[in-house]
């Protein structure tokens, strides 16, 4: 297994000698062949004398190249003398015989053609159906990070920013959308085609001279010439011969060419295209921050788009709060958010035209679980704050790919919680999003929220919990500890300062220095440079005086001394009956004074990025406070979730005990908040996933404990959603009947079963659209038999196959398909997700993710992804990012290490290079599963044996 250890010298990056200042471009892509043809013209600054320019190119064959310039000796047109290619580095080499003078202009040409590819990389296909079941293709991109060269020769780095002209040559009847609105739209008139190379003659580009031959290596094997208008301005004019598919056929009437306004000076991965048959729905903002209203639409297929009023309504409310909270408008004339079929990333923040998986935009009011309602306005936010911090204000390299991420996953929150107040967004934030950063940065496998990136083929292994939910927890510190608007008004001079250019993480924190008059970077650099993050050790040293020291946290629990090299800046928020005392550790050990009853608890709010372990006497002290609910120490529910979490994950290092944390797990039997409950199920969930090989009764004992919990409040909420019913409620109602059905609450699973076949015979009423995913999985895991199960795995199937449901209700299917016990069935399963007739590529991992949290699949699912290693690989080829989510799916959630010894011995031989982080990361979680099973296991089985009774 690989992994790199460059240096910032050895960023692979583009020759400085000429760079781009503006390109117009031109592309036609066929809906019928999946080939694009394309020109683009771009203007150059030279900066030193040469001969040769490289850009970067990927799946892309050029025609030509054609070099203009004020500072040649004579007046014409140059080819490229010769066109290389570097395939493993993404370059195109163009050489030319006339070399460009330095401090000089240029303008290069290139025709070119390029495959609308099925890869959901670059400039792609999206497959439909319609209303008759006939599949049909849409176009789309997707640039981020480095694939703006799959589409057109460019220069496709972030800090080489340009300014851009598109123009779409489509199908009439289509829908043709790009960064900036239209300002024409005519009828394409193509009077003569030509299949096979381009036979057209090179003179009408070059004024009558030919300086050279066009020797084109590998793809650029273009002996033909060129016709054409240099200018590439033929609105409906007769245009050279090109190397169309489309032999004898005449489209005047049937393509237009569409062209849209300037763009602003922007990233190359930013910019977008979208062609298909779309609807839209249409609304503007208020204007009142922006200074005038801005149109915002939603774009989707055909008889879905109402489903995208949702996010519409928050997109206008969103754009004008970060209007005032950035203290700049929105730069640009609209908005389009677009609902795309297949996708492989959330949504891409494209600058004025922001692309979806469509069950991240998509939501119906009436049919869709109330998840998803709070997932899309957050993923809808998110990409909106990019328009400013990310398109408006770009990283100057990829390293800081945290100040993109982190920035608007924190930021999205904020707009969220200013539309939605009733959500408690930052108490969901300390529930959902920092434990995810807080898994991953606990491994000898992570990385610093800033980490090198050298090679094109590393930057999507970064897009992790670190760049996005450690990126936004380090923010939300920081922000907590200035106070917001300080750090608000930092981020806005941030923003003036570097507006339309390229900024790295120094500069944000001298923005937020000068404003706050503090040196920032001074204690910041720690937690964006360094690996990890500290757990608080406290230790009582008499009755009013703790000793904080800080060390590492691993959930190996195998710290070396070595390893323990960073003492990070601290601030610790002592939570009392009466105030907070804001201190703050900046020592390996400090001491402090607290209350002589003892009634404290560190990180008040849970805004800090660590975790504290607490002397077991004072962790019982807390525990009774618990009980007192909102009129004990812990009345915030953000603290009573962070003691939470700060227990079950210190049981999983061994700082503290497992069966500890089931002791305390009994003092929230009156618990009424959802986040606390979340946090419960969600470590009953890790142990019991954990101990799957243990023996039954053990399980079946922590599996009474879970049942004595939640079965109460499931039978308390019940079945039926009230109009009156707030929003924590509802899903506290869903979690509660999830997990009382999982633990064997006889009583629910009773009343699942007669849902489920009221609901499959046509009452539809009979699940509510939240509940649907939890009867589905409940249903399903407690069959009595073979017979029984098949029935019911038949009957969700036709669920998910049903197209005119709303997709995220098909896909609440597609994951609970994955909770049998059957062999037979997995394998179907399993084969289900390479056949992408029955599954979208994209959504294959709801199939690995689902087996990956089925004790009865796991093996299956690891032979499977072994046997099958070559297809997979192949099919995610160009979405490496899903196939290493399949690797840590297929890996990560064995125990044991004679596993550990089997992975390993399996990818010797492969060349893991481009998913070395996800292989280290799922390894490393078997690791810990197995040193957490190995230490705890008699201890939880002695304490089941003892309690378990109790809770029958």
């Amino acid at each position: 297994m690989c992994t790199s250890t460059h240096t910032k010298t050895e960023r692979q990056v583009l020759p400085t000698n000429v760079k781009p200042t503006h390109y117009d471009l031109t592309l036609q892509p066929n809906l019928k062949t999946f080939v694009f043809e394309g020109q683009v013209h771009i203007k150059l600054d030279v900066s030193q004398d040469t001969n040769t320019i490289t850009l970067n190119t990927r799946d892309i064959k050029i025609h030509s190249a054609i070099l203009s310039s004020e500072g040649l000796k004579t007046e014409i047109k140059q080819p490229a003398t010769d066109i290389a290619y570097d395939d493993k580095k993404d370059l195109a080499i163009l050489k030319f015989k006339e070399p460009l003078p330095a401090n000089s202009k240029a303008t290069l040409f290139i025709s070119f053609q390029g495959e609308l590819n099925d890869q959901m990389a670059g400039f792609y296909r999206s497959s439909y159906k319609d209303s008759k079941g006939d599949t049909h293709y849409l176009a789309t991109t997707q640039f981020e990070s480095t694939d703006a060269r799959r589409a057109f020769p460019c220069w496709d780095e972030p800090s080489l920013k340009a300014t851009f002209d598109i123009s779409l040559i489509v199908p009439s009847h289509l829908v043709a959308l790009s960064n900036m609105d239209v300002i024409s739209e005519q009828p394409y008139v193509k009077t003569e085609e030509t299949r096979g190379k381009t036979q057209g003659k090179i003179e009408a580009m070059t004024g009558g001279k030919i300086e050279g031959d066009i020797k084109g290596k590998t793809q650029g094997k273009t002996q033909g010439k060129t016709e054409g208008n240099t200018q590439g301005k033929t609105e409906g004019n007769t245009q050279g011969k090109t190397q169309g598919k489309t032999e004898g056929q005449t489209e005047s009437t049937t393509l237009k060419k569409v062209k849209y306004s300037t763009t602003p000076l922007m990233s190359t991965y930013l910019l977008a295209f979208v062609i298909g048959p779309f609807e839209h729905i249409e609304s503007f903002t208020s204007g009142e921050h922006n200074g005038r209203p801005i149109r915002s639409r939603v774009y989707a297929l055909p008889g879905s788009v109402e489903q995208g009023r949702h996010a519409l309504d928050v997109c206008t409310a969103a754009l004008e709060y970060f209007a005032k909270v950035f203290g700049e408008p929105y730069p640009l004339p609209k908005i389009d958010m677009v609902a795309i079929p297949d996708f492989e990333a959330g949504a891409m923040e494209n600058w004025g035209l922001i692309t979806y998986r469509t069950v991240a935009l998509l939501y119906d009011e009436k049919s869709s679980s109330i998840a998803f309602k709070k997932s899309t306005a957050y993923t809808v936010c998110h990409e909106l704050a990019h328009q400013w911090f990310g398109n408006l204000v770009t990283m100057e390299w990829w390293e800081h790919l945290w100040l993109n991420e982190g920035f608007a996953t924190w930021v999205g929150w904020l707009a969220v919680d200013n539309i939605f107040p009733d959500w408690d967004v930052w108490t969901s934030f300390v529930n959902e999003d920092m434990p995810r950063a807080f898994t991953l940065d606990a491994l000898r496998s992570s990385h610093p929220i800033e980490v090198a990136v050298n090679d094109p083929s590393e930057i999507h292994q970064i897009f992790d919990a670190i760049s996005y939910y450690k990126g936004a927890s380090v923010i939300r510190m920081l922000s907590s500890w200035l106070g917001e608007e300080t750090f608000l008004a930092g981020v806005r001079l941030y923003i003036s300062r570097h507006k339309l250019g390229n900024a790295s993480t120094n500069d944000l924190w001298k923005a937020l220095s000068d404003e706050a008059k503090v040196d920032v970077s001074n204690f910041m650099t720690l937690w964006t440079r360094r690996i990890g993050y500290p757990v608080l050790n406290v230790k009582h040293e008499n009755k009013n005086t703790i000793k904080v020291t800080q060390s590492r946290y691993l959930s190996t629990g195998d710290l070396t001394k070595e390893e323990d090299n960073t003492v990070w800046w601290v601030p610790l928020g002592v939570l009392t009956p009466e105030k907070i005392e804001s201190e703050t550790l900046i020592e390996k050990s400090q001491t402090f004074t607290v209350p002589a009853n003892n009634l404290f608890k560190l990180n008040a709010g849970q805004t800090g990025v660590y975790r504290v372990n607490y002397p077991i006497e004072h962790i019982r002290i807390l525990g009774e406070e618990i009980k007192k609910g909102k009129k004990g120490l812990l009345a915030n529910t953000a603290d009573r979730v962070g003691l939470l979490a700060d227990a079950g994950n210190l049981c999983v290092s061994g700082e503290q005990s497992t069966a500890a944390f089931l002791e305390l797990a009994q003092a929230f039997l009156n618990e009424d908040n959802y986040f606390v409950w979340s946090q419960l199920s969600a470590h009953f969930g890790n142990i019991l996933s954990v101990w799957y090989e243990q023996p039954e009764d053990v399980r079946n004992g922590i599996k009474s404990l879970r049942r004595s919990l939640f079965a109460p409040v499931a039978h308390r909420l019940g079945w039926e959603f009230a109009p009156t019913d707030d929003y924590l409620t509802n899903i506290l109602r869903v979690l509660a009947i999830s997990n009382a059905g999982r633990s064997k609450d006889t009583k629910t699973i009773s009343e699942a079963k007669k849902r489920f076949w009221q609901f499959v015979e046509g009452s539809t009423e009979a699940i509510h659209p939240n509940l649907r995913g939890s009867v589905f999985n409940i249903v399903l895991s407690a069959a009595e038999d073979e017979d029984e199960e098949e029935k019911v795995w038949e009957e969700i199937l036709k669920i998910y196959r049903d197209d005119t449901i709303p997709t995220d209700q098909r896909l609440i299917a597609l994951n609970a398909l994955g909770s049998m016990k059957s062999k037979t069935l997995i394998q179907r399963y399993l084969d289900m997700s390479i056949d992408e007739k029955q599954v979208r590529g994209q959504d294959s991992l709801y199939v690995y993710r689902s087996l990956s949290g089925n004790i009865y699949a796991r093996d299956l699912l690891w032979k499977y992804f072994t046997t099958h290693y070559d297809v997979l690989h192949s099919k995610f080829a160009k979405s490496l990012s899903l196939f290493g989510a399949a690797v840590r799916s297929s890996v990560g959630n064995f125990a044991s290490f004679k596993r550990i010894s089997e992975i390993e011995a399996f990818f010797a031989d492969k060349d893991t290079k481009e998913y070395a982080r996800s292989l280290e990361q799922a390894l490393e979680g078997v690791k810990v599963n197995a040193k957490w099973v190995e230490r705890d296991q008699k201890a939880v089985a002695d304490w089941v044996h003892k309690n378990a009774k109790k809770f029958e």
